[in-house]
């Protein structure tokens, strides 16, 4: 048996958190479960796991009967986060269904025996650094996006993420590339800890927008630790343990060029604009527009033989020689959208040749896109 009451919003908080981590397909009935454990008098604490993500919280509670539970962690999170602002309170019962009782409501919830929960192993002590929250949320902010969900290239299907000391800081650094195009994001941590020089790991693409979710409370600091085939990250109440993915990221360095002659200016919120009004005729199969940049001016063409076709134009800084390029336009919008400085230069070679997209805002961050064929 277990009995506990707690505030409305402290559950709700940790089960929003549970919600991407649950395996809601898996045959492991389980694993769609929140095991919920008494710790103290005063506080209980939220497990989730698909094995290769485990989620643990730690809330304030009454505990009235210590014990444990596992409950459906969806069908829980739905119930709650419809009642009143008011206490919870939740006992397990024979059967190993939770009551739930909040004001006037009532509910019984199916539930699984708790000792069929996966063992979870104790951590060995952490070398833990310390992170700021903003920097760690830009670097997955300009890189989640351009991560592959083809599960045939495996390394492909996460972010690398990179930490080094740098004397009294830490050096971080996000890469992800899904072939089309790739994202290249840098900063600063605030205190580097136990950290001894550098490590690294590749995080699946679940793993870090799980990691985006956790991020969403009040703290300002995040604590890493890599241990062993593990990365740790804790942040307010909440530990997120990722398993690495067991492969070997490309060498992304060489995608990147190293020598361009062209480079064209663009005020971002114009190029953005620009870019959304042509797409409109866009071919849904291809995503192509077509870029003609002159001196003096960028003309977008866009063209769908069962639609039409559409032209814009705006104003450039450019006297060079007049190129002709294609882009995937949902590729050059994702870019637009992370970049936060308001001047955006596109370097180039020439119609065959990758584009390189940086900003003097933003000297951390660089992008790559492969152009189309027209």
């Amino acid at each position: 048996m277990m009995e506990f009451t707690a505030n409305k919003s402290a559950i709700e908080a940790g089960l929003y958190k549970a919600q991407g981590v649950v395996d809601k397909k898996s045959t492991v009935n389980i694993l769609s479960h929140v095991l919920i454990e008494s710790l103290s008098a005063t506080e209980i604490r939220f497990t989730c796991t698909d094995y290769d993500v485990v989620l643990t919280g730690t809330y304030p509670a009454e505990v009235t009967q210590p014990g444990k539970m596992a409950v459906n962690a969806k069908n829980l999170y739905e119930v709650v986060r419809m009642l009143p602002d008011a206490p919870v309170q939740l006992s397990r019962m024979d059967n190993h269904w939770a009551e739930l009782r909040c004001g006037s409501s009532k509910f019984k919830l199916m539930g699984l025996p708790p000792d069929d929960f996966p063992e979870q192993r104790p951590l060995e002590e952490l070398s833990w650094f310390t992170v700021s929250k903003r920097v760690l949320l830009d670097l997955i902010e300009r890189t989640l996006f351009s991560v592959s969900h083809d599960e045939t290239r495996p390394s492909l299907n996460g972010v690398f993420f990179r930490a080094v000391r740098d004397g009294d800081d830490v050096r971080l650094l996000m890469v992800s590339t899904d072939g089309h195009r790739l994202s290249k994001s840098e900063g600063l941590g605030s205190d580097p800890g136990l950290l001894q020089g550098g490590a690294e790991a590749i995080l699946h693409h679940k793993a870090v927008s799980e990691l985006k979710r956790c991020l969403e409370g009040p703290s300002t600091d995040v604590k890493i630790a890599f241990h062993r085939q593990n990365l740790c990250f804790l942040a307010d109440e909440v530990m997120l343990q990722v398993r690495k993915l067991d492969e070997a990221f490309p060498e992304y360095q060489k995608v990147i060029p190293k020598s361009l002659v062209k480079g064209i200016d663009f005020d971002r919120a114009e190029l953005t604009a620009a870019v959304r009004r042509i797409a409109t005729l866009t071919s849904a199969k291809t995503n192509i527009i077509r870029l003609e940049i002159k001196p003096g001016r960028l003309v977008l063409w866009s063209a769908n033989p069962d639609a039409g076709e559409g032209r814009d134009e705006i104003a450039i800084d450019y006297e060079g020689e007049e190129l002709v390029v294609g882009f995937n336009y949902k590729y050059l919008l994702d870019v637009l959208g992370v970049i936060h400085g308001e001047k955006i230069v596109l370097s180039i070679n020439d119609q065959y040749s990758p584009g390189l997209l940086t900003s003097p805002d933003d000297e951390g961050s660089l992008f790559v896109i492969m152009p189309m064929r027209l």
